[in-house]
């Protein structure tokens, strides 16, 4: 029956076909726009104008592929779809390689004017000069930075000479930089907490590189600001990891902060990955920070912002302060970065898709979709006692929003029957994947923010913390109907 509705979709599978096909077609527009600006790097040299012509070749074959899918939705099955979307992804890949190839890490000042037949240590596609790549002189990250800025924060208008994004090599990179950045800069001489519960690789490096890192639950967390406690560092997020400890309340921790007051500075260091751009941190709170407050949004970018390709680590850390207003500051923090080496490549820049809110709300609406089906879905499971229980990855509220809908996040951690062991679920796993029909696309795999549908054994301290992780991804209805008859059958049977 789920087979007959993927060959025979219905009008709300063709709209979310329709989808499909115009995201492809954006996805190419951005290789239409690297290609002229390769074509305009190498305006006169026989064999870049030969790369440009094969590339110019298979890009057109490509949007004539996504052409036809958005003339006849039905053609853009979900096969179909992934087919032609990592054609694009490699060729996002190779143009990006090829544009900055020829790129030095230590590039020269360009003085004089030369043509391509003069050989310089300067690379044709180089802007920035005179300095090395880790020390933030890269126009193309600084450009992104921008676009960054202004479609995934979103930052006020009358705080921007206050703020600073960075992209860095990962999200850890992006929290190590805040932890960094409120150890030498914040002085670290008072307490900081982490959140009880946040992901064991980020409390970790938190309690590496920072003197007694306090570990309370979230709860803890909030009544310590509301008794306007002296604090130094708080590091939260209102998403759930595994294994399960209750989130921070953002809105009552940013209440809290509002009425706080203390004249050294507070870093208050959010991880926003699972909340995303459904989380709109500072449009929603950072105008009502008092002075001390130093607002820092870490995420990685390779969840959610990429357009389910996967493409290259990188991680974003945004910050708002009033002390970003001087430029000495800001300098730090660039200095910081630099120290680190913790900026992204320039090579990883020229491989990414542009920012793009639209896009990426879009997206993220029809994961929330699927999201609501799964749980509900999970929650017939769990009430007919085929699965002990699950937990959601973020619990819907007023707080977190897309398309007008409470996000639902992607990830859900669930608990079989029995005390299986973690290799036990990962096996059950792999014999679901194996098993199911091709075209489900089901993976056996971590991460979230895909396009498929991602399985894979998680586990905590006690055996009693070993459950299986699944991440939806942004299927159309019957292809989510099929995938989901198919976990029914071959995942849960005992």
């Amino acid at each position: 029956m789920a087979q007959d509705k993927l060959n025979n979709p219905s009008a709300i599978e063709l709209d979310d076909r329709r989808e499909d096909a115009e995201e492809l077609r954006w996805l190419l527009s951005g290789i239409r726009r690297e290609l002229d600006y390769y074509q305009a790097v190498y305006p006169d040299e026989p064999f870049e104008l030969e790369l440009a012509g094969v590339f110019a070749r298979q890009l057109d074959a490509l949007e004539e592929r996504a052409g036809a899918m958005a003339a006849d939705p039905a053609i853009c099955t979900w096969d179909a779809y992934l087919t032609l979307k990592y054609e694009i992804r490699k060729l996002y890949k190779q143009l990006g390689g090829i544009v900055s190839g020829s790129d030095w890490q230590t590039p020269g000042k360009r003085l004089r004017r030369t043509t391509q037949a003069t050989t310089d240590e300067r690379g044709f596609a180089q802007e920035e000069q005179g300095t090395y790549e880790r020390c933030y002189g890269s126009e193309a990250v600084k450009d992104y930075e921008h676009a960054a800025m202004t479609e995934l924060y979103r930052m006020p208008a009358g705080l921007t000479d206050r703020s600073a994004l960075f992209l860095t090599g990962s999200g850890m990179k992006a929290l190590e930089l805040g932890l960094v950045a409120y150890r030498v800069l914040g002085g670290a001489r008072l307490p900081c907490y982490c959140q009880a519960g946040f992901y064991g690789e980020g409390a970790l490096l938190a309690q590496t590189l920072l003197d007694d890192v306090q570990t309370i639950d979230a709860q803890a967390i909030c009544r310590r600001v509301e008794a306007n406690e002296p604090i130094g560092c708080l590091i939260v997020d209102p998403g759930v990891c595994w294994p399960v400890r209750p989130p921070v309340d953002l809105p009552r921790l940013f209440a809290a902060l509002g009425r706080h007051r203390q004249r050294e500075p507070l870093y208050v260091i959010v991880d926003r990955t699972l909340t995303s751009v459904a989380n709109p941190l500072f449009e929603r709170y950072a105008a009502q920070m008092p002075p001390h407050v130093v607002l820092v949004c870490v995420e990685s970018g390779i969840k959610y912002l990429q357009y389910g390709f996967d493409l290259a680590n990188v991680g974003y850390l945004a910050v708002c302060a009033a002390e970003m207003a001087r430029e000495a500051y800001r300098a730090r923090w660039i200095e910081l970065l630099s120290i680190l080496d913790a900026g992204a490549d320039p090579l990883t820049v020229r491989q990414l898709p542009p920012p793009d809110r639209r896009t990426i709300v879009s997206r993220l609406g029809r994961i929330n979709r699927n999201a609501y089906c799964m749980d509900e879905y999970l929650g017939r499971l769990a009430s007919e006692g085929r699965i002990r229980d699950y937990c959601r990855s973020v619990d819907p509220s007023d707080a977190y929003r897309i398309e007008g809908r409470p996000w639902l996040g992607s990830v859900f951690y669930i608990r079989l029957p029995g005390e299986l062991t973690e290799q036990a679920y990962q096996a059950r796993i792999d014999a679901c994947v194996r098993d199911a029909p091709p075209d489900l696309h089901l993976v056996s795999g971590g991460s979230f923010g895909f396009d498929t549908l991602r399985l894979n054994a998680v586990h905590g301290e006690s055996p009693d913390e070993n459950a299986l992780r699944l991440s939806v991804g942004r299927a159309p209805r019957g292809q989510l109907a099929a995938a989901i008859k198919a976990l029914d059958t071959l995942l849960l049977q005992p």
